[in-house]
């Protein structure tokens, strides 16, 4: 979630919902345990811009009115989807502003602006009964008081200065009154509360430098304004009658409490993060809820404002790629969806540490680590060979450096040992790729190489032993797509030899250094091959897969700490059951046999990213499953120092070469 509107709260059941507008204008409802925080459930809503709705907790309803349209939308909570619309009478590019709800007797009054509208419906028939046209003054703000059957509206004026409350008897659904409130300031009315015991209603005001308006219901008069700290709009109210407080909120994190008797502003609470549209207050005015734009719901204990349980939104994104913090035992995961979030985790104790949002205009689709300069560096911009510092000490943004223009970023590799950074990128200038070396924290080119012409560098990959980098190289200016793999002399890049691989359609290279070998999967002739880095040409040795069960595509690679098994992730589908599941494959690094296989859990590695930690054997994969964002670990295992292949694959779990940590799901974001 990055924009939730509103909050609907079930304190029977004990749920929490959020009617959430995407910033591509979609709707989404999530459901959430009211104690835990834990989320049960979420669907996207097929209209745009359903900003406001109101519920009905005992059928277990919710209404939804889209903003810009003349839909009136019946959610079923139970089965969580639409399971109903009525088209109403008024124009269908109306703007439903606030929706009332009388649940006694089913009723509920949807407020459209320009010109102001009322449209009542009867929600056992399921039809509009009447509207009621009020004026062409713009709508801000509503109240229902069921149990005097009146509804108020509020409204600006011409003057600017003045609001209009408007009382509507709801038995007749008639305007019988109307009141001018001066608030010395521009004055929209938007937020507010009842209280029936002193016949006073309090409204907060939608407007810079929120006020608090006193409205006296028995002869309908103004009685008196307080001012707040707060530079912005109001957004939410409750009133706590037992205690004579009142509560507002604000865009700006502030929640206002209110006395009652004195009409001053008794304290005031302020959260910290991203601005919030809507807050949530239960019944016994025990908890206020609030969704805050930066992925995350808090709780807040009333009357004493200190907070409560706090939870992670969990985002409906994919994770993007991994990067390993080794010396540290970090994890940072990036997530590409609004503008960017990297996530913190502590490897050791498996907990979410922190969050980063980043706001980029730009997907974000290769980073690198430096941890003993205590970097990352996030490749900003698809055109630009643009670099992203975030300080790993403060975990905040450093600084952004441009290096080059108009050029196209396609593979990046850090080496942590001598902090030097390798890039490949595309010149949209002159058409040739290019490879350079940079030192890490100042970003300064050391070496550059001009590789060839309208080539792609895929994957770089570095012998660090032998002081060669290779570079996969990919041409699909011909017919059909080439494969090579360049072999380059440290330090000055210079090219000193080819391997021609254009036989092959290659998916996920891993480097073996200490047999200097590179292992590749070919995706059209289910093979597992590998390329002799002596002579840089491919050995006649490859593994045919297709024998274990029908292929069908990588997923990933990754060779041991030292360097005895390759695995490879692979899926396969069989036809007998018409499914697809997934098997990590162990092979020997010296005679490239199968020595074991593993089926796991296709929902996870289906849509997973990746990252291998080799100082502890430990392998991380963040994926996205059906309802939230989440971060595992696996570990790899070397079943011998030197181990011998087996003629046959297992056929059964006994021989799994890796197992879940079981850790829970640690990362929940909005997406999360």
């Amino acid at each position: 979630m990055n924009n939730p509107y509103q909050t609907f709260i079930d304190e029977n059941d004990g749920f929490l919902y959020f009617l959430e507008e995407r910033d591509d204008g979609f709707n989404y409802i999530w459901k959430y345990d009211l104690y835990t925080f834990d989320l049960l459930n979420y669907t996207k809503i097929d209209f745009e811009n359903g900003r406001y709705g109101a519920i009905d907790n005992e059928n277990k309803l919710l209404y939804i009115a889209p903003y810009g349209s003349n839909i009136l939308l019946k959610f079923d909570l139970n089965t969580f989807q639409i399971i109903d619309n009525l088209t109403l009478s008024v124009s269908n590019t109306s703007y439903a502003d606030m929706i009332e709800i009388d649940l006694i007797n089913q009723k509920v009054y949807i407020e459209f602006e320009n010109p102001i509208i009322i449209v009542k419906v009867d929600l056992n028939g399921w039809n509009e009964e009447s509207n009621l046209t009020l004026s062409n003054y713009q709508f801000y703000g509503s109240i229902i008081d069921v149990d005097n059957g009146i509804l108020y509206v509020s409204t600006d004026t011409s003057s600017g200065t003045n609001a209009t409350i408007y009382k509507i008897e709801l038995s007749t659904f008639t305007q019988i009154d109307y009141l001018l409130v001066n608030l010395t300031s521009v004055a929209k009315l938007k937020y507010g509360v009842i209280d029936n015991s002193t016949q006073m209603m309090y409204f907060g005001t939608a407007q810079n430098s929120m006020r608090i308006a006193k409205i006296n219901l028995t002869d309908f008069t103004s009685v008196d304004s307080i001012s707040s700290s707060s530079p912005e709009n109001c957004m939410g109210a409750g009133i706590d009658l037992l205690n004579g407080i009142a509560y507002f909120s604000t865009v700006d994190n502030h929640l206002f409490k209110v006395n009652l008797t004195t009409f001053t502003i008794e304290d005031s609470y302020n959260w910290s993060g991203y601005y919030t549209n809507t807050i949530g207050i239960n019944s016994d005015v025990s908890e206020a809820y609030i969704p805050k734009n930066d992925y995350q719901i808090i709780e807040i204990n009333l009357p004493s404002l200190t907070q409560g349980n706090s939870s992670n939104f969990i985002s409906y994104t994919n994770p993007d790629f991994i990067l390993i913090d080794e010396l540290n035992q970090i994890g940072y995961i990036y997530f590409s969806d609004f503008g960017g979030i990297i996530a913190k985790v502590d490897l050791e104790s498996f907990e979410l540490v922190d969050y980063l949002l980043l706001s980029l205009s730009d997907t974000l689709y290769y980073g690198e680590i430096d941890s003993i300069n205590g970097f990352i560096y996030l490749f900003l911009s698809y055109n630009n060979l643009k670099i992203m510092k975030i300080r790993l000490s403060n975990f905040s943004i450093d600084e952004t450096v441009t290096i080059y223009s108009n050029v196209q970023v396609s593979s990046t590799f850090f080496y942590q040992q001598n902090q030097t950074l390798y890039v490949g990128y595309y010149n949209n200038t002159d058409f040739y790729a290019y490879l350079i070396k940079m030192n890490s924290p100042d970003l300064q080119i050391l070496y550059s190489f001009q590789l060839a012409y309208e080539v792609t560098v895929k994957g770089l990959y570095l012998d660090y032993f032998h002081d060669y980098l290779y570079c996969l190289i990919y041409n699909d200016s011909g017919v059909g797509s080439q494969y090579f793999i360049y072999k380059h002399q440290l330090p000055n890049l210079n090219q000193i030899s080819t391997a021609n691989l254009t036989e092959y359609n290659v998916y996920y290279p891993v480097l073996d250094k200490s047999h200097e070998l590179i292992y590749f999967g070919d995706y059209n002739n289910y093979l597992i091959c590998r390329v002799n880095l002596t002579n840089m040409e491919v050995m006649n040795d490859c593994l045919n897969i297709s024998n274990i069960s029908d292929f069908n595509n990588f997923f990933e690679s990754f060779i041991n700490s030292n360097d005895t098994s390759v695995y490879f992730l692979v899926e396969f589908y069989n036809s007998t059951s018409d499914e697809y599941f997934e098997s990590v494959l162990q092979i020997d690094t010296i005679s490239n046999q199968l020595i074991s296989t593993a089926n796991v859990d296709d929902e996870i590695f289906g849509s997973s990213i990746y990252a291998y930690d080799p100082t502890k054997d430990y392998g991380y994969l963040a994926y996205y499953n059906s309802l939230q964002s989440c971060f595992d670990q696996f570990l790899f295992f070397n079943p011998s120092p030197n181990p011998s292949p087996s003629p046959n694959p297992p056929s059964s779990s006994e021989e799994i070469i890796f197992n879940f940590s079981i850790l829970g799901i640690m990362i929940i974001l909005s997406l999360f």
